[in-house]
């Protein structure tokens, strides 16, 4: 998923192999900015003296110019903010960071609703196929790092940092007792876990919306078909929906469910961190997408706003938060940090025009099953 005359040219092209842009590596040559020729000798050795001078990379603004505090409301687990915090005090060690975390619908929810609302940005649960469903409350704009991104918003709202693929939480201790092998989709109907799985309602969460695409993808003879919508009627009455993302693996890595339904990197974080748990990717199948951040209209801070999205774009940032919570970064310079290559999980592609035209439909449909079945 990955895309400088003698002495003065010898100067450059060896700077441009040295360098690094915006997290360590060199980017691919479809997604790396392009820089220009210096003219002349004095000008390359006036470059090198600036950037000798300074350890703050491109996309980071210059010291004294971010201050005062920045809200961020974000849907990622407290791994990833930490790594987050942790980047944002060495640069920005005169503005304070201030987070709040909750599913995107809930956060969503409190901006469009809180007149005293002071978030900045939106961190996480956007996604390319949600079309404008949060452009209301969000206003535009184009990381430093996009040049390097591998996934673009074309409506420009979104900055992508991360890329989710889906799993399968699993408390292997409950498993093993019930003496059941959860391998996939299809295990989740055996008899013996009715009642034990858990999953994220579509309609007010990024997880369950994602988990919803992923089934339709990979259950049925074709996205959205007949098939793929019986196996969610054997599903839904199996299975207890919780309108928070957290509480899907929260909840199967304190035993109170066997499996649940979820995003990889938030499991292998937890793994991680001594969870016992297994992410299991279902054998029949995965979906991809990029998901991203964004700043919210009428950002209290928006100095800092743009400096904390361009800091997630950078690969920095991904390569940083994929060592602690196997993350996927958007950024073509990334590391995938342990992770296994999305063509090995029998990817399936989306159709976000579909998905971006239909979603109410398909949530709607859902709803409407929910109530019927429960």
């Amino acid at each position: 998923m990955k895309k400088r005359r003698l002495t003065a040219a010898f100067m450059a092209a060896f700077m441009a192999l040295s360098m690094t842009a915006c997290g360590g590596k060199e980017a691919p040559a479809e997604t790396k900015k392009a820089e220009p020729a210096a003219e002349n000798t004095q000008e390359q050795g006036e470059s090198e003296a600036k950037e000798e001078s300074s350890e703050r990379p491109y996309y980071v603004r210059p010291e004294g110019e971010i201050s005062g505090k920045i809200t961020v409301y974000t849907t990622m687990e407290e791994t990833q903010q930490q790594v987050l915090s942790d980047i944002w005090k060495k640069y920005y060690p005169d503005c304070e960071l201030e987070i709040q975390a909750d599913s995107v619908g809930t956060l969503a929810t409190r901006i469009r609703s809180d007149e005293s609302c002071d978030a900045d940005v939106v961190i996480g649960g956007m996604f390319a196929a949600d079309g404008d469903t949060y452009h209301d409350i969000l206003q535009p704009y184009t990381a430093a790092c996009d040049s390097e991104q591998l996934y673009h918003d074309e409506s420009g709202y979104y900055n992508f940092y991360d890329v989710q693929v889906m799993c399968l939480v699993v408390n292997p201790a409950l498993r093993d007792e019930l003496g059941v092998e959860i391998n996939g989709y299809e295990d989740l109907l055996n008899p013996a876990l009715e009642g034990k799985i858990i999953l994220a309602a579509p309609d007010s969460t990024s997880s369950g919306w994602r988990q919803l695409q992923t089934i339709l993808a990979v259950m049925g003879d074709k996205f959205d078909d007949d098939k793929g919508w019986d196996y969610i009627k054997k599903l839904i009455p199996a299975s207890f929906s919780t309108t928070s993302s957290k509480d899907v693996y929260n909840l199967v890595s304190n035993g109170e469910y066997v499996a649940g339904l979820s995003y990889e990197s938030s499991v292998v974080a937890l793994i991680n961190d001594g969870a016992p748990i297994e992410c299991i990717y279902m054998e029949e199948g995965n979906t991809a997408m990029a998901g991203g951040a964004a700043i919210v209209k009428n950002a209290p801070n928006l100095p800092a706003a743009q400096a904390m999205v361009d800091l997630l774009t950078s690969a920095e940032f991904q390569d940083a938060r994929a060592e602690v919570s196997a993350g996927r970064g958007s950024n073509g310079n990334c590391n995938l940090s342990g992770l296994p290559a999305e063509d090995t999980l029998g990817m399936k592609e989306l159709d976000f025009a579909y998905l971006k035209d239909h979603k109410e439909e398909i949530l709607n449909h859902w709803n409407e099953l929910y109530a019927e079945l429960n």
